[in-house]
């Protein structure tokens, strides 16, 4: 049974590197015509203007990609984390052209061994015209349409991951530009201000104040304090997260799975997020593909304090467009339901609701739930002005009180008692 495994294993190795060298062949082609097309460009705007047109070309194409090849198409389109691993583009690329022929080869490999070869020096002597002609032709069971499709798909694939590329780095090049204008000299109030924000644990009323400050609420300079704010936000969190290694990714998830959680709840708590698939590429019976959310699993309060400042830039946004906000579609006038509890014993009772599975709140993240809270529920001692602080109630959802426990463990009793009256 060994032996007959080599011979398969053989037989594979062969057939890839034909189908390999037509995908590489066709791909060679495409980078030649793409040297030619941008040399005839006059500057960087007709280039990315280029770009631009062959992606939608290109999208139009792969949307007529056959169902039983689109998982390997997408794949190598847009691979996650968990895919690409720390392969190259070349890797990966044979990677997932052996997956599509180790699955679909089965057949082919049965009958080459049961009616041309029976040794390994046999399948070594054959020349290379035979495994040329066998995935081009309906020899020994190959399915020749499948294998043209999938050549076809995979060098379209390459042209569009190569163009999306493209526009990717001019984006990020450009925002790395913006991002250094913003910090090119150290006496620069807006980038100093954002990192004294992020550093300190301000309430909303003192960001909503800073806001002020530096935009006097004018709907424009609101705007361009926004874009300001995401320039910010998109370089520092890209510099941050280069910090954490694959390794500390997988343990910190280990961590959340030893904990308990399923995958469903991973997702939930924002560590996990779907791969979104396009319609075309959906297969029924396709499991969820996952990638690592690395700011919530590892460094989820970083940037609160100015996703806060966003919110509320968003906020006064909108009241000058007058478009109703979550917050203003919640609260009415600023009431907030007043409760006879301590904020600890309050927090306490959301966290046991939100820890039950199978989940009762349906909420992306802790941090919204707080936000919630602190928004909606005013306590005995809060302030009726500032609200509940959203920092004590992290702290208290990692950390209950321990009065806060007794007192929900006697009044849990008690309603347990009287559910027992309902039965």
């Amino acid at each position: 049974m060994g032996e007959f495994l080599k011979l398969e294993l053989l037989i594979l190795d062969k057939s890839i590197e034909q189908i390999e060298s037509q995908i590489l062949t066709g791909i060679e082609e495409n980078a030649d015509k793409d040297r030619m097309l941008y040399a005839s460009c006059l500057n960087d705007a007709e280039k990315e203007a280029l770009t631009k047109k062959e992606i939608k070309k290109q999208q139009k194409k792969i949307a007529k990609c056959p169902s039983d090849i689109a998982g390997y198409i997408t794949a190598y389109i847009n691979p996650n984390s968990f895919d690409a691993k720390d392969e190259s583009l070349d890797q990966y690329r044979e990677r997932i052209i052996r997956n599509y022929v180790a699955s679909t080869f089965v057949e082919v490999c049965q009958n080459l061994l049961n009616n041309k070869f029976t040794t390994l020096a046999d399948i070594e002597a054959e020349e290379d015209s035979f495994w040329e002609l066998l995935v081009d032709d309906q020899y020994y069971g190959v399915d020749d349409d499948s294998i043209r499709d999938f050549i076809k798909y995979m060098i379209v694939a390459d042209r569009l991951k190569g163009y999306k590329s493209i526009i990717e780095s001019i984006d990020a090049e450009r925002a790395m530009e913006e991002y250094n204008k913003l910090i090119e000299e150290d006496e620069n109030e807006i980038y100093k201000l954002l990192d004294d924000v992020r550093a300190k644990e301000y309430t909303g009323l003192q960001l909503f104040k800073i806001l002020k400050e530096q935009t006097n609420l004018d709907h424009s300079a609101l705007k361009h304090f926004k874009n300001d704010v995401e320039i910010y936000l998109f370089s520092e969190k890209d510099a941050y997260e280069a910090n954490f290694s694959w390794e500390q990714k997988e343990e910190a998830l280990k961590e959340k799975r030893d904990q308990g959680n399923t995958t469903e709840d991973l997702v939930r708590l924002g560590y996990l997020r779907e791969t979104i698939k396009l319609p075309n590429q959906r297969k029924e019976g396709d499991k969820p593909s996952y990638y690592i959310n690395t700011e919530s699993l590892l460094f989820p309060w970083e940037f609160y304090s100015i996703y806060e400042l966003m919110r509320i830039i968003n906020s006064e946004i909108a009241k000058h467009e007058k478009q109703p906000t979550n917050e203003q579609n919640n609260i009415s006038s600023n009431e907030r339901l007043k409760v006879n509890l301590s904020v600890p014993q309050l927090a306490l009772l959301f966290k046991m609701i939100n820890d039950l599975k199978p989940m009762v709140f349906n909420v992306k993240s802790e941090a919204e739930l707080h936000r919630f809270i602190s928004a909606n529920f005013q306590t005995k001692q809060s302030n009726p002005e500032k609200g509940i602080s959203e920092q004590k109630l992290r702290i208290l959802f990692n950390q209950p009180d321990s009065k806060a426990i007794e007192f929900w463990e006697k009044h849990l009793r008690t309603l347990l008692a009287e559910i027992k009256k309902m039965k």
